[in-house]
């Protein structure tokens, strides 16, 4: 039995693509269930003045043609639109006003004068150690927001593409120290995680060989990141290349993670629709 049903939207943004994934809830005795009504990708050609320009023209469309609209919307955004940088522990931050300014301090020294115009995001973790912090071009939320209040639907959540697939394969870190190597088509986000926790996060560009030279760039992250004791575990999570041959290492174990999914929408998983999916 049914004790309240609503319509979610997931959304994907990417440079060349929008993914939509609309979602069927609810809410029985047992929890919220969830079954796929609808899913779509919207090609669009990657915008000159900015990366993510045409992605959210396409958005814009999508939406006003939607024939009913959901109560809520999800997006998660491509990590080429996003920067990370690990935060230094400070003991002399004594508010979240003075932690911001800080990360915003440590974004300029890594990025430029670029990152004024970012809006920031922190991943608290446990005192004494760096923190993860993401950054996006605050015009890319301003018009993202601007669009889903136009339709009348509720924006729950803007997610990096980094964070969706860690909270979703966090089960297998969280008591590892590990690699998680994240690939989307010309980007390649490595992290190393020490039992759950961020320790270093990069942002690569990668060309169409990237899993043939993914341990030599391993290599080179160890040198670049002077972590204690790394790990040679590494989680690959690039779901439309599960069936790939991974690369041969000495040095490296490298397996591939699958997106954990909802019972009700694992019998339409696609791999191409794995960040709209997975659950």
């Amino acid at each position: 039995m049914s004790l309240l049903s609503r319509n979610e939207l997931r959304v994907v943004l990417n440079r060349d693509q929008v993914q939509l994934v609309s979602y069927a809830c609810d809410l029985t005795l047992k929890g919220w269930t969830y079954q796929i009504v609808g899913k779509q990708i919207l090609p669009c050609a990657e915008s000159a003045d900015t990366p993510w320009g045409n992605a959210l023209m396409t958005l814009d469309t999508a939406l006003s043609e939607l024939a009913q609209k959901p109560a809520c919307a999800h997006v998660v955004l491509s990590n080429h639109f996003m920067r990370y940088t690990m935060v230094p522990w400070s003991e002399n931050l004594s508010n979240d006003a003075e932690e911001l300014a800080y990360a915003k301090h440590c974004f300029i020294r890594a990025y430029g004068a670029d990152a004024e115009t970012w809006e920031l995001l922190m991943n608290h973790d446990i005192a004494g150690t760096a923190q993860l912090a993401c950054a996006v071009d605050r015009e890319l939320l301003k018009t993202l927001r601007a669009l889903f209040a136009r339709v009348n639907v509720k924006l729950k959540s803007v997610q990096p593409h980094l964070m969706t697939a860690y909270n979703n394969c966090h089960a297998s870190l969280k008591n590892n120290d590990a690699w998680l190597a994240l690939f989307e088509q010309g980007c390649l986000c490595l992290g190393f995680v020490r039992q759950g926790h961020w320790n270093s996060v990069r942002t690569l560009k990668v060309k169409s060989d990237w899993l043939e030279k993914l341990p030599e760039m391993l290599d080179r992250e160890v040198s670049l990141s002077e972590l204690d004791s790394p790990s040679d575990e590494v989680f690959l999570w690039a779901p439309e290349h599960w069936k790939a041959s991974l690369p041969k290492s000495v040095q490296w174990k490298i397996r591939m993670l699958q997106p954990a999914l909802h019972p009700g929408v694992a019998p339409q998983y696609e791999a191409r629709f794995a960040m709209a999916m997975c659950g």
